[in-house]
C-alpha cells in the first residue's frame, strides 16, 4: 500500500472555502484515482499558520503517483485559497 502525504498553508480568510472544496471536489477526486483506498484531510489546531495535511491511500505506487501529480498542480495556482508546501509518495510500512 502507498500513501500520498501533502501539506498546504490555508490563506487567512479562506478557511471555510477550503473545507467546501474538500466536500465538493476533493472526496470525489480521491475516489476517482486508480487504486484509491480513500483519503483524509486534517488541520493543525495550534500555531499562527493554519496547515492542512492530506493523507490519501492507494493499492499501488502507480495510483499514488497519479494523485501526486494532481496535488503538485497547486504550485501553479497563485489564486488558490491555500499555498502549496509539499507532497510526497510514501510506501506504507506499518499499520495498527
Amino acid at each position: 500500500m502507498y500513501a500520498v502525504i501533502g501539506r498546504v498553508k490555508i490563506k487567512p480568510g479562506h478557511e471555510q472555502e477550503t473545507l467546501a472544496m474538500i466536500e465538493q471536489r476533493g472526496v470525489a477526486m480521491v475516489r476517482g484515482f486508480p487504486g484509491s483506498r480513500g483519503g483524509y484531510w486534517a488541520r493543525t489546531v495550534d500555531g499562527d499558520d493554519l496547515i492542512q495535511h492530506l493523507f490519501w491511500l492507494f493499492d499501488d505506487e502507480e495510483g499514488a503517483r497519479v494523485a501526486e501529480a494532481t496535488a503538485q498542480t497547486l504550485r501553479e495556482m497563485p489564486d488558490a485559497p491555500a499555498s502549496f508546501i509539499s507532497v510526497d509518495v510514501c510506501e506504507v510500512v506499518g499499520e495498527a
